[in-house]
């Protein structure tokens, strides 16, 4: 193996005998930045609520239905974070000495898994769009095949460039 390869003790089901796990990897941090911002600014709305309309006379009446409300609202952001955490957390990128693995979690109950072998790699490319890819370094990573799903696309990949180094070195061996 080159020295720029570093190799990993992860295993994962399906692994191939003699088969080593090279890298794996998710989405950048960043990519839950606006869910959680969004979620932790959303927390604040029943306080706000409740600031105005503890004031009312009609509030002692309907206390107990605004603190269900309020308890039902909070149930849906905990479970609008929990999904965004699964999310991030289940979308991974596995690169092994043979084959790279895609797992998709695209729901609580749904997910997609693609490999492909790297013998079969005609093409790796590396696409960052826009300021903050640039300063955060994420980005996309295309891989062009020459299988039956002839593109491969893992999308906000933390540092694309040394993923991509890591397949086309392992293709050199």
């Amino acid at each position: 193996m080159p020295s720029n390869i570093i190799s990993s003790t992860n295993s994962f089901r399906g692994q191939q005998a003699s088969e080593q796990t090279v890298l794996v990897s998710r989405r950048h941090w960043i990519t839950l930045f606006w869910p959680v911002f969004f979620i932790i600014a959303f927390a604040f709305l029943p306080s706000l609520v409740y600031h105005y309309i503890n004031q009312s006379n009609w509030y002692s009446q309907w206390t107990d239905f605004f603190w269900f409300l309020s308890a039902l609202y909070y149930f849906f952001l905990w479970d609008v974070l929990f999904y965004n955490l699964m999310i991030y957390t289940l979308n991974i990128i596995v690169i092994t000495n043979k084959r790279i693995i895609k797992n998709e979690q695209t729901g609580f109950f749904r997910y997609a898994s693609a490999e492909l072998d790297l013998a079969k790699i005609q093409d790796v490319s590396v696409k960052v769009h826009g300021a903050w890819a640039a300063i955060f370094h994420f980005g996309d990573l295309e891989i062009q095949t020459a299988g039956t799903q002839n593109k491969f696309l893992f999308d906000r990949l933390p540092k694309p460039e040394k993923i991509k180094q890591t397949i086309t070195d392992l293709q050199a061996l």
